[in-house]
């Protein structure tokens, strides 16, 4: 065989096991420019994801929070309410009827026999305007004591004269053994609102300022809430 008769024959075999290699490896490597590909879309989601959330959480910091309460006798609620609104950095304002009920002298006194007269006829008596305009806040937490089994008739009167709707309202309540059924009323008088977690906080049976909740069950709540408000 001719010189330039084996150059092309070991042409012809170098080009032939180039293919052979070229196919295999490209077989190889698709798999692996695909999982790359694949990951960067994760990565471009994943980092749009972090920017959704991190732009949430501004326009979640924007939104005015406000606490309103009514306390009576010891001022059990109002602590309750003072708790939530430093830790939800909110402003704060507290439900006052027109006419102070008298003062508490156990189950036997004037206030008692008043209270159970107004919440069997459903009774709203007239509140003090509050400072600040419910309109205004996103966010409000509403506290009140349990009389007779539901919510102290000036909060029934503040609830009954707002609109919820869009709002989120955040229940609490304080009772001496008894919880009743405020929470269920507060979210049926707040029609058109969303809830966050709500809590039940209970003190002594005689009126006093004793609290039997514990404070951990308390800062888990409060915790609880500011993460899902945040």
């Amino acid at each position: 065989m001719k010189p330039h008769t084996y150059r092309l024959v070991f042409a012809a075999l170098l080009l032939t096991m180039l293919a052979v290699f070229g196919i295999a490896f490209t077989a190889d490597s698709e798999p692996q420019n695909s999982s790359l590909k694949t990951d960067g879309i994760g990565d471009a989601k994943l980092a749009e994801e972090k920017m959704m959330s991190k732009e949430e959480r501004i326009v979640s910091k924007d939104k005015k929070i406000l606490v309103v309460c009514y306390s009576f006798s010891r001022g059990n609620t109002r602590k309750i309410a003072k708790q939530l609104q430093t830790v939800l950095d909110a402003d704060y304002a507290e439900i006052e009827p027109t006419h102070p009920y008298p003062p508490y002298g156990g189950w036997n006194s004037e206030v008692t026999e008043q209270g159970k007269r107004e919440v069997a006829a459903g009774f709203m008596p007239e509140i003090k305007p509050l400072a600040v305009n419910i309109a205004d806040y996103d966010i409000i937490a509403v506290g009140t004591p349990t009389w007779w089994f539901t919510m102290a008739p000036p909060m029934h009167t503040f609830l009954k004269s707002q609109d919820w709707t869009g709002k989120t309202v955040i229940p609490f309540m304080t009772h001496g053994g008894w919880p009743g059924h405020v929470i269920t009323d507060i979210k049926e008088y707040c029609a058109g609102a969303k809830f966050a977690a709500d809590m039940e906080i209970q003190f002594d049976s005689e009126g006093g300022d004793h609290m039997l909740t514990s404070q951990a069950d308390i800062d888990a709540w409060l915790e609880g809430l500011r993460k899902e408000l945040r």
